[in-house]
């Protein structure tokens, strides 16, 4: 393979693998020893309706995020299920039928969760703030609590139905006239600094950023997260994009499932879409939060000593 300089920071999702029934039957996890961070990834797709595992309440002492992921591009809201979701020491429960960020500070217990009526088969991705996933049980003597109110139960800051814009043309401003013409969601936690977006991306060809042929920096570490939504096939990437990275420039190919860590200062872009014969979607992923920049309407962000 030809070396390059920054390959290191490219990193090809792991194959999925069946985790039985109960769990993810098309699943995979990436852990610190992945990333090079205190930070793991699991995501995957479910075939069928039932409990989830954990089937009992567990706690842990990092924060995590868990997104309920439509895979429908047209509309990325629909979720395609019917999820009940517990959380906090009452088992306060919630029920989830539309695509969904759950936000779990650490030392908040929650589960159980159960899928019941499911038209459409989703994803689901846990993201948490640890390298390793070390839960605890809890609550073990206490029953599930009755439904949430619509408005006012304790948890109902954690869950957060997503909502989606839509790309059109010059979504970026003047400088870029293209459009995927899918829509993007941004995500931000309650209890814990953290921020997400992911967007679906129904056409080719597309150029990101508001200066699409300038690389740019952030104060913040990200992570760029190529999937196909596909939940036939997660291991399929449908398109081919590609991706700059540092001041040089140097660019990689992406046409696998893929996740490129941008640490904090580290120039990156162009990202250019040339081709797909699916949609597919794109992630940020801000996992402690970001500065104010020129994506989140705050300072904006450098292009000093940048082509």
């Amino acid at each position: 393979m030809e070396q390059t300089k920054y390959g290191h920071l490219i990193k090809s999702i792991p194959p999925f693998t069946d985790y039985g029934q109960g769990s993810y039957r098309q699943g995979t996890e990436m852990n610190g020893k992945f990333f090079g961070y205190d930070l793991n990834l699991k995501y995957g797709t479910f075939y069928n309706s039932g409990n989830l595992e954990p089937l009992q309440t567990q706690v842990c002492d990092y924060d995590q995020m868990l997104i309920w992921m439509g895979t429908n591009t047209i509309d990325l809201g629909y979720l395609g299920a019917q999820v009940d979701f517990c959380l906090g020491e009452e088992k306060e429960k919630h029920r989830i039928t539309t695509a969904t960020a759950v936000s779990i500070p650490k030392g908040i217990p929650h589960f159980p969760a159960s899928i019941g009526p499911m038209d459409d088969r989703f994803i689901l991705m846990t993201i948490s703030l640890t390298s390793e996933l070390k839960p605890s049980p809890a609550a073990s003597d206490k029953p599930e609590g009755p439904y949430a109110k619509w408005r006012g139960s304790k948890y109902h800051d954690n869950f957060k139905e997503l909502a989606f814009l839509r790309n059109g043309p010059y979504h970026y401003g003047p400088k870029n006239p293209d459009t995927h013409n899918g829509a993007i969601t941004d995500i931000n936690a309650a209890g814990f600094e953290f921020n997400m977006s992911y967007e679906s991306m129904n056409k080719a060809p597309y150029r990101f950023a508001p200066e699409p042929d300038k690389p740019h920096v952030h104060p913040y570490t990200e992570f760029l997260i190529f999937i196909g939504c596909d939940c036939n096939n997660l291991d399929e990437f449908p398109a081919e994009a590609e991706l700059c990275m540092g001041k040089e420039m140097e660019r990689h190919l992406i046409t696998r499932p893929t996740i490129a860590i941008q640490p904090k200062g580290h120039p990156h872009i162009p990202l250019r879409v040339f081709k797909q014969t699916k949609p597919w979607i794109f992630i940020v992923l801000r996992p402690w939060g970001h500065g104010g920049d020129i994506f989140s309407g705050g300072k904006a962000t450098s292009r000093e000593g940048q082509r």
